[in-house]
């Protein structure tokens, strides 16, 4: 079998199709970032470009779900799909319907910052519980150059958390 060219327009046609078989009205825009991540851990080697798929839909609270269950699973089935067709594995697809990710993140961001100014002043760590691991990821990230705190994960499975302590 031929392995299909991975590109914006492949990714848009699948997006497509997948919005398609769900029965859902909407529009989907593919855009293509060249890779931000830097070299992959475990010696894979650098990630390939990272594909932005925003969906716009009237139907947006359905293909998002409960606490964005919908789109995750939306965002693997597509990763999933891609990856079979064309072989290919060295990229990233980043899914976002009516924007519900960026302003969660905004969010986090500002939690973050706020909660890392809280334990500056007083001095006392704050543990954040019920963090996906992505969202831990991205307070980690935020933080980073804060010169008043530092960040670190603790607890296995479920019980995994975020601790923002001072430096």
């Amino acid at each position: 079998m031929t392995k299909l060219k991975l590109d914006e327009n492949f990714v848009a046609e699948n997006v497509r199709q997948i919005i398609e078989m769900l029965g859902v009205s909407a529009t989907a825009e593919v855009s293509k970032e060249e890779d931000t991540l830097g070299p992959q851990s475990e010696g894979r080697g650098p990630h390939g470009p990272v594909y932005v798929v925003d969906i716009s839909s009237e139907d947006s609270s359905l293909l998002i779900g409960k606490h964005g269950a919908n789109l995750e699973s939306l965002q693997f089935i597509l990763a999933v799909r891609l990856k079979t067709l064309t072989g290919q594995d060295d990229f990233e697809i980043f899914v976002d319907v009516d924007n519900f990710r960026r302003q969660k993140e905004d969010r986090l961001e500002k939690m973050a910052r706020q909660i890392a100014e809280k334990v500056g002043q007083t001095g006392n760590p704050e543990p954040l519980y019920d963090l996906s691991p992505s969202e831990r990821r991205l307070i980690h990230t935020i933080l980073t150059d804060n010169p008043q705190v530092t960040t670190i994960s603790e607890g296995e499975g479920i019980d995994r958390h975020l601790i923002i302590k001072p430096k």
